[in-house]
């Protein structure tokens, strides 16, 4: 029987994988994965046309997975497994990127139905004309990145597990050294294909992925300013107020305002003006 389709499962657990693997290999071309860095290598190998990815991995929670695919392979529809079946973690898979969200243990007909219904709109997806340069950039990264050029070369994992580590230590002060040693390679050898990936230059990217985590974190109301620019890696509020201006065109306490309130507080001080005069 023809496949219907290539799916990838990342799961750290034998026996889930080895389960989900049994049930849908029945439709389906199926490879797995047991860590975030096997997932990241067998992307860049091959194309598939759904992932199947745990919450919790071994070597990298699967959220900062997530983000990594829907950055650089922003096509493939994701399905986030977890055996903590919260509300809160299902919020967090979709607004990252998720297109669904599945608890363990797995019910296998209603995986086969959920698995089939997004490889169908992924199908009507691919029949629509590509996309302009401008849908490639995703609101978890702040450059356009092409599945393409990924692929094209031989370093996209190491690159891949430099742009994980950076995330996951924003709000500390990344040195070139460290993330260069952890994608394995030179401070030059790094640089050059870092950008190239990217389309960046290393200390740029930060500056922008510390700002576009700044502007995810300032729709929550409950956190202030404050504990937002120490929370993305700025040390004081004023040279946070400054880049932010200078990237999004005004300050984080005016982004945060909607524009309704904005015009108000305008009218407000004209009002005032004109009762001094």
């Amino acid at each position: 029987m023809d496949s219907e389709g290539s799916i990838l499962i990342v799961d750290d657990d034998p026996g889930v994988r080895e389960a989900l693997a049994t049930a849908l290999s029945t439709r389906y071309q199926v490879h797995t994965a047991s860590t975030a860095s096997a997932a990241l290598d067998a992307l860049t190998e091959r194309a598939f046309d759904l992932i199947l990815l745990d919450y919790r991995l071994p070597d990298l929670p699967g959220t900062s997975v997530l983000q990594a695919i829907k950055g650089f392979f922003s096509s493939i529809p994701v399905i986030l497994m977890t055996g903590y079946g919260t509300e809160e973690i299902a919020v967090q898979a979709l607004r990252g990127g998720a297109r669904d969200y599945i608890r363990k243990p797995v019910n296998f007909q209603d995986l086969h139905s959920r698995v089939a219904a997004l490889l169908s709109v992924r199908r009507i997806e691919q029949a629509l004309p590509p996309p302009s340069q401008e849908d490639l950039t995703t609101p978890a990264a702040p450059w356009p990145l092409k599945e393409a050029d990924l692929k094209q070369t031989e370093h996209g994992p190491a690159i891949l597990r430099a742009l994980l580590y950076m995330d996951e230590n924003l709000n500390s002060r990344l040195r070139l050294a460290d993330v260069a040693r952890v994608a394995g390679m030179s401070k030059y050898h790094f640089c050059r294909c870092f950008r190239t990936c990217t389309g960046l230059y290393f200390r740029e990217y930060v500056v922008r992925r510390r700002i576009a985590k700044a502007k995810e974190l300032l729709s929550d109301t409950r956190r202030t300013v404050t504990d937002i620019f120490r929370e993305v890696g700025f040390k004081d509020m004023t040279h946070f107020g400054r880049v932010f201006k200078k990237l999004e065109g005004k300050l984080p306490s005016e982004f945060r305002r909607p524009e309704g309130d904005r015009s108000r507080g305008r009218s407000s001080q004209r009002e005032r003006k004109s009762s001094s005069d």
